[in-house]
């Protein structure tokens, strides 16, 4: 089984690579389904599966924890000003390059610090049950949605408007 530092740096990969492919496109050619569900699902399943786990094992935890609530509050914003515009217009290209201007620096600190300085802390069986939690979460928001798994603007909207108690509500609070 997978830690939890390794299946969320997939996931950061996941979203590097959706978020260059999208900007090495040509935008009439653009289709930002695949970037814009991979960084929902990653800040949803983030919330409810990493902060606490850090908030938890970390010393400083809770102030980490608020820099990454915000950092959530922030991309979820950009990202939900972003699916207004048609991937072809200027004002896409600019939204989402608002958004990689807070989510680059973002993964960039978990990556080269908190999930090493989290790994440090928690006993591996811990780390690679909490890794299975995080797939469990991100597989349940993976399906049974459209092409490639993509829930249409309706849903994506209600997902991204959802709170972190409503989520937790809804998928239950032991997962």
């Amino acid at each position: 089984m997978p830690t939890l530092s390794q299946v969320v740096k997939r996931d950061h990969a996941r979203i590097t690579d959706a978020y260059h492919v999208l900007v090495e496109t040509k935008p009439e050619e653009r289709n930002a389904d695949e970037f814009v569900w991979a960084l929902a699902r990653y800040l949803i399943v983030e919330n409810l599966a990493l902060i606490p786990a850090l908030e938890y094992h970390i010393s400083g935890g809770s102030e980490r924890q608020r820099r990454l609530s915000d950092d959530y509050n922030s991309i979820n914003a950009k990202l939900r000003h972003m699916a207004k515009y048609d991937p072809s217009e200027e004002s896409f290209e600019s939204a989402l390059k608002a958004i990689w201007l807070d989510l680059e620096p973002h993964i960039r600190e978990e990556t080269d610090g908190d999930l090493d300085e989290l790994e440090r802390k928690m006993e591996p069986e811990d780390s690679r049950k909490l890794g299975q939690k995080y797939e469990t979460l991100r597989d349940m928001l993976q399906r049974p949605y459209g092409a490639f798994g993509v829930p249409n603007a309706e849903i994506m909207d209600d997902v991204l408007g959802t709170t972190k108690e409503q989520l937790m509500e809804r998928m239950g609070n032991g997962i």
